[in-house]
């Protein structure tokens, strides 16, 4: 009897483990999730030396879509972004609510342009999804993602990785939106003493 309590009881915490980790609204990890694994992906990836590439992708025009519709279909937009994203990815892929209309992608043991391709494919995955307001029936047209992609460098800082991530995701925003651009190369580290 005891050890099924403390089963039911190992069980409870493992679902508020699980539950403080997921973003409730999508069901995809949240933003502490995506930090733990980020760290832990990339420590593996320096080990292993096998790559580690980063999307950062950025619903377009999510505000002015909220304004207009309302949250409830700016909430139905999130889900239906969240599912092509999972649905997107494979294996240890981990897609992440980022914050807001922004979400993220790690993708282990990936390249740059293996990551850029990627992109491309959920990208369009999302565009062709036509969204249809579930209380009118009403269609109120496609939503695109903005994209950026990185891999990181070696001994690259992880918060350096996301600004060059993010550096290409404002591109992608600044010149036209629904596109992937892929990041500019790491900072070449100066040796000390060379």
């Amino acid at each position: 009897h005891k050890s099924s309590i403390m089963l039911q009881m190992h069980q409870e915490m493992e679902n508020v483990r699980k539950e403080s980790m997921t973003d409730a609204l999508t069901a995809i990890a949240n933003r502490k999730l995506f930090d733990i694994e980020f760290y832990r992906m990339s420590l593996e990836a320096e080990t292993s030396r096998k790559p580690l590439s980063l999307l950062l992708l950025d619903i377009d025009f999510f505000t002015s879509f909220n304004d207009n519709y309302g949250h409830q279909v700016g909430d139905q937009v999130l889900k239906l972004v969240a599912r092509t994203l999972k649905d997107g990815v494979k294996g240890r892929d981990l897609p992440a609510r980022y914050g807001g209309e922004e979400f993220a992608v790690l993708l282990p043991d990936t390249r740059a342009e293996d990551a850029v391709r990627l992109a491309d494919i959920l990208r369009e995955a999302v565009a062709a999804k036509e969204i249809i307001n579930r209380a009118t029936g009403d269609r109120l047209g496609k939503i695109t993602l903005s994209v950026g992609a990185a891999q990181m460098g070696m001994g690259e800082k992880l918060s350096e990785l996301i600004e060059r991530t993010d550096a290409a995701l404002y591109r992608a925003k600044s010149t036209g939106r629904n596109r992937v651009v892929a990041a500019d190369p790491p900072r070449i580290r100066r040796i000390k003493g060379k």
